[in-house]
């Protein structure tokens, strides 16, 4: 009779074991898809931020070209109220 419930008790902690590793395996795999996941998103976010970057270089740009114009406009419009 012991020899039969230590046979149900090996094979209890035997399936237990499997089910551990098993689940062990899918919390694996599902670490890996979250690491390639957060490298997706850093890599986009890395180039969200140089096209914003670029945006705000170009943008600077436009406004010292308005500046200018401006400038260049008054410079204009003054020396037609001289004549």
């Amino acid at each position: 009779m012991a020899e039969a419930k230590g046979k149900t008790q090996t094979s209890a902690t035997s399936s237990d074991m499997q089910s551990i590793l098993k689940r062990c395996e899918n919390l694996e795999k599902e670490v890996r898809s979250l690491k390639l996941n957060l490298a997706f998103m850093n890599r986009k976010d890395s180039e969200q931020t140089k096209q914003i970057e670029e945006l705000q270089k170009q943008n600077e740009e436009m406004g010292d070209e308005k500046e200018r114009l401006l400038e260049e406009i008054d410079r204009i419009l003054s020396r037609q109220d001289k004549m």
